[in-house]
């Protein structure tokens, strides 16, 4: 009984010597202003002043301050995260934690606007009819757990993506829809075609969905070692990784198609050397390699080739997210001129830039989860 009374007394106090210590280096240590493993702005203390006690912000910038400049953070995350996925917990913090070191964003129905996501499809089917010379294709990426549910966790919950497809399906006109989970389920088997640490599809699956954009436009794809994969970092943790971070992660390894046609490269209206920027894979956003993130506005003008064949003079428009970085660069092959845009950054009028480019297709690429949520698509009709 003595020894039980003397452990507890040991445990409470070295309970209360490591909080004082880090309550200490609070005050001591150099604030942190950004999380590259969190991939976000830390929370860092202000000025305190009588404003601020009355309208109680003061309050709330030291407990957030004192949240994100915790001494040792990354370190007491990692264990945190250990401990409870050690308890039986399969899901961290919006976080599934898979089979074989899968890593899943848990997206419910209820985290989904039905209103966005019939809004959309409503301002896609109106811009269809209004460019009807332009050939329109919604291609909806399905989301990580759809396409790998042998690596759910038991008992994981995710959004009804058949509800969503089928919506599509009833309500688009004049559009082509793009469905390619057969496909990606069926090379699921012998290929990893997602991350595991991250949300995003690897070379392998884009690759896949090109092969499929390839049959809908009867274009002949490239094999994938006409492409020369090349592993550009065998150290990439992604964003999940970042939010519910263990001891025994392993890292993913991040390949791309590195034999691509010669082209011009615009970002935002300034020149680029590369559609990589290889500066990001001394970053923790490794995936930005691809055109050095998301941009407004991306131009892709091929260079004449005397050792290739050249594409008919087209041009395909592609209004997307993020997952369609790593697939648009196959379509190199095809296309004399390619424009991306990203309305999270994008502004200007679209029928200008319509007017502009004069495109032959218009491509929207999108995972289907974002698509769902995306309160900017409306600016496909200014």
């Amino acid at each position: 009984m003595n020894q039980q009374k003397a452990s507890s007394r040991i445990f409470f106090m070295a309970a209360i010597l490591i909080l004082s210590v880090s309550g200490i280096l609070l005050f001591v240590l150099p604030e942190h202003s950004y999380s590259e493993n969190e991939n976000r702005y830390l929370t860092t203390f202000k000025q305190p002043s009588v404003s601020a006690f009355l309208d109680t912000s003061m309050q709330k910038n030291i407990t957030d301050g004192a949240n994100d400049q915790f001494a040792g953070r990354d370190l007491w995350m990692k264990f945190a995260c250990s401990m409870q996925h050690a308890a039986g917990f399969q899901d961290i913090g919006g976080v599934y934690l898979g089979r074989n070191g899968y890593y899943f964003e848990r997206i419910l129905d209820s985290d989904l606007s039905e209103k966005h996501y019939t809004d959309n499809l409503n301002y896609l089917n109106q811009a269809a009819a209004r460019y009807q010379t332009v050939k329109t294709c919604f291609l909806p990426v399905p989301s990580k757990g759809e396409i790998l549910k042998n690596e759910l966790p038991a008992n994981a919950v995710l959004y009804d993506s058949d509800r969503l497809y089928a919506q599509a399906q009833k309500k688009l006109a004049n559009v082509s829809l793009a469905d390619i989970r057969k496909e990606l389920t069926a090379k699921s088997k012998d290929l990893q075609l997602y991350f595991k640490t991250d949300h995003h599809w690897t070379m392998d699956a884009a690759y896949t969905a090109y092969q499929f954009w390839c049959g809908m436009h009867k274009y002949e794809p490239g094999p994938l070692k006409q492409f020369k994969p090349e592993c550009v970092s065998d150290s990439f943790y992604g964003t999940l990784y970042s939010k519910t971070p263990e001891f025994h992660t392993q890292p993913d390894k991040l390949l791309v198609p590195s034999a691509l046609p010669k082209a011009d490269i615009t970002i935002n209206g300034k020149e680029a050397d590369s559609i990589y920027d290889r500066s990001k894979l001394n970053t923790k956003d490794k995936y930005g390699v691809y055109f050095g993130g998301n941009f407004g506005r991306i131009d892709i003008k091929r260079k004449p080739d005397s050792q290739k064949k050249q594409p008919a003079p087209k041009t395909l428009l592609v209004v997307k997210d993020s997952f369609a970085n790593s697939f648009v660069p196959y379509l190199m092959e095809h296309y004399s001129q390619i424009t991306m845009l990203d309305f999270r950054y994008y502004n200007k009028p679209f029928s200008k830039l319509m007017q502009e480019i004069q495109p032959d297709e218009l491509l929207i690429f999108y995972e289907m989860s974002n698509f769902a949520q995306d309160a900017d698509f409306f600016k496909i009709l200014k």
